[in-house]
């Protein structure tokens, strides 16, 4: 955890870093890790569901965001200083207790297919595909977990189960870097994230070892 006062405007932020990523999902479900992170933000929680969570965000002027890369996760959320202990506590929520529905689920698998029809569209981001494709490949001549692309196959083979048993296996307390930087008192703030992690357990499902990249090839003509 890392605190830093900042008194100069009523705000606060937080940001958070989660290890893990895309390059552990199924390589038959390309594409879950990513959809995970979104309908966990889209699809709320039991207590608050999605689009009703959107709208107390907006009336706080705040925003909550989570996302995937290759080989980290994040979350995070900024909010007007009086707003911070609630805002807080609804992120925590998010982070633990995601509903992932079915229709937001169905949603974020339209936008996925989406994006793969219209990815020729733009000729550069063929070349870097088509180039990664070249030079990053494991042992056995697979393609590297780094670079997989999302199919309309592996899209294909998530189910919302899926979501929920990756959250599970990744998103835990042990796996996060958490800052907050803003307008609050560090004691304060410090003794609150102590006060709500404490409840949560720290360790889930070890994380598999990370793959390893190799680029090394023989020069072509």
């Amino acid at each position: 955890v890392f605190l830093l006062e900042d008194h100069e405007l009523p705000l606060v932020e937080a940001a958070m870093t989660i290890r893990t990523g895309e390059i552990y999902e199924p390589a038959e479900k390309v594409g879950l890790a990513e959809i995970t992170a979104a309908v966990l933000r889209s699809g709320g929680t039991q207590k608050i569901p999605g689009d009703a969570l959107d709208l107390w965000l907006e009336k706080r002027a705040a925003a909550l965001w989570a996302g995937m890369g290759d080989d980290s996760g994040w979350a995070g959320f900024h909010c007007l200083k009086e707003d911070f202990a609630e805002v807080y506590d609804v992120f925590l929520e998010v982070l633990r207790n995601p509903a992932f529905p079915q229709e937001k689920f169905e949603l974020e698998l339209t936008q996925q297919r989406t994006d793969i029809a219209k990815r020729n569209d733009n000729p550069t981001s063929i070349l870097y595909r088509e180039f990664n494709k070249a030079v990053q490949r494991t042992k056995d001549g697979k393609l590297s977990p780094y670079i997989r692309p999302t199919e309309y196959e592996t899209l294909g083979a998530i189910r919302r189960e899926d979501l929920a048993a990756f959250h599970k296996a990744h998103f835990h307390p042990g796996r996060f870097i958490l800052s907050v930087t803003g307008d609050f008192n560090a004691a304060e703030v410090r003794a609150r994230i102590e006060k709500s992690f404490g409840a949560w357990p720290e360790e889930g499902p070890k994380l598999p070892e990370r793959p390893a990249l190799s680029t090394k090839r023989e020069a072509k003509l």
